[in-house]
């Protein structure tokens, strides 16, 4: 699927379907109420203040290690989703939703020595799209429609699936909101035939080739990650492990939209409304149905050997970026998690655009120099919906200089953002270089909005 922004228009539009849903035709708005909306901006009387690289020790990104945000999902999670449960009955301690947490805790740690930013969707047994079924047990957060698709809920009168689509969509927009640089799904596999469990161990991890950066980002951290754990698991391991690679496969977390149902895929709900914006990927980091690989799993050397090959694979993924961008409000923090708001639609929303003139910080969180034609862009569409699932039909240019900065070197700049339409806007502002943006690479754009949710 291409996704492309560019100068003039793109081949794309953020067009909403009534049940809130991306419309199906990736082709740019044509109608009166969901045109582009031009946008000016101006540069600030004095040039751009650069900071240098702060450099450090760190395995993930040295030069500036601040400057990278890792979002990482521990796979499951809450009253109603155990996951795999544990196949020798020993309790939920050591189900695939326990041992995902306990892995991605030590991954957050061992980023957060390293000075680097992490968001966890979860940190603890929780279920952000509710978990409320008091039939088994289960008394959590009242039920959310996420994914816009008019369901929510959990029980015999709830379309299939219905509540996975709804938390793993809130996982997303989190990741998202977050502007995080890559998003680290944490799974443990329970290989079945027949319905019966087959006793063998292995890794494998699972992207999408479907967005703009998927076939070459996504991929490369595909491979770093399953290389990853593969070398930090074997050693441990006294029985054979087999390594399966890495797996095309739309799976809902990695997917992106369905803009365009076909014959084969005709049901956009099957997909989010609003994929990652950056890679993504979903390890399957090992095999709970072999005894001895979930005991390995289920054990502080193997959770541990486990983070750190996921440590590994994004450091390494990392090292091979050559252009990338981190851009924010000068005044937050680069990890800065938007806050749940209450109601029973979306949790995250975009952050609303400040007033007056409006202080970004940019920063090159790539391998390379930025080159010299690289240019703030930005773009507007009038939507309801949290924020954009891709770019507006138009970006236009800021008149402002951007420094060709070194890996990990930022720089601040001062826009006045306007608009010429009314009702509530989003703003999407990302850096363009050639006819790309570096969100066509998986960088996020910022995303502003002028109305609350």
């Amino acid at each position: 699927m291409t996704l492309r922004a560019g100068l003039l228009a793109l081949a794309v539009a953020v067009a909403l379907a009534g049940c809130g849903l991306a419309d199906t035709e990736a082709t740019p708005r044509t109608t009166s109420d969901a045109a582009p909306v031009p946008s000016s901006a101006s540069a600030a009387p004095d040039g751009p203040a650069v900071v240098p690289p702060p450099g450090s020790e760190s395995r993930v990104y040295g030069s500036n290690p601040g400057a990278i945000v890792v979002a990482i999902d521990a796979g499951h999670g809450g009253c109603l989703d155990w996951g795999v449960p544990d196949p020798s009955e020993r309790g939920v301690e050591l189900a695939e939703k326990t041992m995902t947490l306990e892995i991605a805790q030590r991954l957050r740690d061992l980023l957060v020595d390293g000075g680097v930013g992490v968001v966890m969707t979860r940190d603890g047994d929780d279920a952000l799209a509710g978990d409320d079924y008091p039939p088994l047990g289960c008394e959590g957060a009242a039920w959310r429609d996420v994914n816009g698709d008019g369901v929510a809920g959990f029980g015999p009168d709830v379309p299939e699936a219905t509540r996975t689509r709804d938390e793993l969509q809130a996982r997303l927009d989190l990741a998202n909101l977050s502007a995080a640089d890559v998003l680290i799904s944490i799974h443990i596999n329970s290989p079945s035939e027949g319905g019966q469990r087959i006793e063998v161990a292995f890794s494998e991890t699972f992207y999408t080739d479907e967005t703009p950066w998927g076939p070459t980002s996504t991929a490369a951290l595909a491979d770093a990650v399953q290389q990853g754990v593969m070398g930090a698991l074997d050693p441990l391991a006294s029985y054979e492990r087999g390594d399966r690679g890495t797996t095309a496969h739309n799976l809902y977390i990695v997917a992106p939209p369905l803009f365009a149902p076909t014959a084969e895929r005709p049901d956009p709900a099957k997909q989010p409304s609003r994929g990652g914006l950056m890679p993504v990927v979903l390890a399957e980091v090992g095999s709970i149905t072999l005894r001895e690989e979930h005991d390995l799993l289920a054990s502080a050397d193997g959770q541990e050997a486990v983070a750190r090959g996921l440590l590994e694979g994004v450091a390494a993924y990392l090292a091979g970026r050559d252009l990338a961008a981190r851009i924010s409000l000068a005044d937050v923090p680069d990890v800065d998690p938007p806050s749940a708001t209450t109601g029973d639609g979306p949790l995250f929303w975009a952050r609303a655009v400040p007033d007056g003139r409006v202080a970004l910080r940019l920063t090159n969180s790539g391998m390379a120099a930025w080159p010299d034609d690289l240019r703030l862009v930005v773009g507007w569409a009038p939507s309801n919906q949290p924020y954009l699932a891709q770019a507006p039909a138009e970006l236009v240019p800021a008149p402002i200089g951007v420094p060709a900065l070194e890996p990990g070197a930022s720089a601040t700049v001062e826009v006045d953002l306007a608009t010429a339409g009314g009702g509530r806007m989003l703003a999407w502002i990302s850096l363009m270089s050639g006819e790309n943006t570096l969100a066509d690479l998986g960088s996020p754009a910022l995303q502003l909005s002028t109305g609350a949710p």
